[in-house]
């Protein structure tokens, strides 16, 4: 799967995936990294911290969480598939 492809799918919007978590049990969620669907508290300020940019050299994925109301990520590696749910214009 491309990384790229799957970014940009949660930029743009809403996207439904599946993972593997670290313990081996599978997870669903429901994610974004659209600025307009991020709700306020939780925008990105632009910033980068030292764990983010860690986590981009691994080819991880950070996500609002919709379901949660948090911030998560996951290993590209893990992602068993995605598919978007919305896409904003």
């Amino acid at each position: 799967m491309d990384i790229q492809d799957l970014k940009k799918a949660l930029y743009e919007g809403v996207v439904i995936f599946q993972f593997q978590k670290i313990d081996g049990s599978l997870r669903a969620a429901r994610g974004t990294t659209c600025p307009d669907l991020v709700p306020y508290p939780d925008v990105p300020k632009g910033l980068l911290t030292p764990a983010q940019r860690a986590a981009r050299a691994r080819q991880t994925v950070s996500f609002y969480d919709i379901d949660k109301k948090a911030w998560r990520c996951m290993r590209i590696d893990c992602l068993w598939s995605y598919e978007r749910a919305m896409k904003l214009d």
